[in-house]
């Protein structure tokens, strides 16, 4: 084994900002994909579209991953032992859980074969090409777990600077290909070439981040690419949301969309980042969008199934119906946390703590910073 590698330091603002990605997809689901606007007033119909954006919580959780996990893989690099403890750390963290829901899915939803073994091949985002309905959240699973197969044989093999050169190509190679999409009607961002520049795009802050660790930044740099991404993806969701699409445009504004998102998730990043510690960011340090941090994954993963167990057992909800609505809301969240916290303590951390007898050891120091990192 090679020596011991500098460890990480924790940002704990990046905790918050995946409790905030978890909260916005639960609030999507709960609150646009499930219903129909027309039925409500305009209390509900308010908070439908503001949930629409919650689907961005996804790309949040993309530009993160990316960030994380190449900064792990940038520390760890020097190691004998780097592809084998990467895979057994992707496979104790993600892998429990994830069979375990595939398992509830194959049990208790009908015709749900086709898209289990999809999953469990990790291909479920070209279910469409098969023909196959799919049900949850596993297409997101499957396109970071495509692109860090790669991924980490290109970390080990180039420098940070050559890094950052192959997260931008494949931040712009991504960028063109839905414009090529657009071009032709196609907007489906299932597939992992129209949607990994997120991924490439948390890898670009990870080598920056490196970087900021070895020399002294250059702050002024820093916050015009940082004001930059955020400036630049605020006026694309501005312009499209003044426009209405024909149904010929619909494909580039999604293309449009799409890419000013991951400039948005990747510049609030960096950000909080560049700031981190900082008085004024004490939301992104409260226990409470912590907490949600540390049960995101199971959220993630679990929440659309208690809603559509909630609404096959108590019926469709009522249109109009305020306590209903209030009731199903807050009812889901209530049995998403409890089964949170149950699969936390029962499934993910027991499995987590299996790293001690197949990871080479290292310093206790560094055990600590990545297991924190990666949860």
């Amino acid at each position: 084994m090679g020596t011991s590698p500098r460890p990480l330091p924790h940002i704990r603002e990046l905790d918050a900002v995946r409790g905030l990605a978890a909260l916005m997809v639960f609030f999507h689901h709960l609150c646009f994909t499930s219903i129909d606007p027309a039925a409500w007033g305009r209390g509900i119909n308010l908070l439908y579209n503001i949930s629409g954006w919650g689907a961005y919580g996804v790309d949040l959780f993309f530009v993160l991953s990316g960030f994380l996990i190449t900064s792990l893989l940038i520390k760890d690099r020097v190691h004998t032992a780097y592809y084998r403890d990467f895979y057994w750390k992707r496979a104790l963290r993600i892998l429990p859980l994830y069979l375990l829901c595939l398992l509830g899915l194959l049990l208790f939803v009908r015709h749900s074969g086709s898209y289990v073994l999809l999953s469990a091949l990790f291909i479920s985002n070209f279910a469409w090409l098969f023909h196959v309905q799919a049900t949850g959240p596993f297409w997101t699973l499957a396109i970071e777990e495509q692109f860090y197969l790669l991924w980490p044989t290109v970390v080990r093999r180039r420098s940070v600077s050559e890094l950052r050169r192959w997260a931008v190509t494949i931040i712009l190679g991504c960028i063109l290909l839905r414009f090529i999409a657009a071009f032709f009607g196609h907007h489906n961002y299932f597939f992992t070439f129209f949607r990994c520049d997120g991924l490439a795009a948390g890898a670009l802050l990870a080598c920056w981040y490196e970087r900021r660790q070895t020399t002294p930044p250059n702050t002024l740099r820093e916050h015009i690419a940082i004001g930059a991404a955020i400036l630049t993806g605020t006026f694309i969701f501005v312009v499209t949301s003044l426009y209405s699409p024909s149904p010929d445009a619909n494909a580039l504004f999604a293309a449009l969309n799409q890419t000013a998102a991951a400039l948005l998730c990747a510049g609030a990043i960096a950000f909080l980042i560049a700031h981190s510690g900082k008085p004024w960011l004490g939301l992104f340090r409260s226990p409470l969008l912590i907490f949600f941090g540390l049960i995101s994954y199971a959220m993630y993963m679990t929440h659309i199934y208690i809603l559509l167990a909630y609404d096959h057992l108590r019926g469709p909800l009522l249109p109009g119906n305020l306590v209903s609505f209030a009731t199903r809301f807050f009812g889901v969240l209530a049995l998403t946390i409890l089964l949170c916290l149950l699969t936390r303590y029962l499934i993910e951390l027991p499995a987590i703590s299996l790293r001690r007898f197949v990871l080479t050891k290292p310093t206790p120091k560094a055990e600590i910073e990545s297991t924190l990192l990666t949860q």
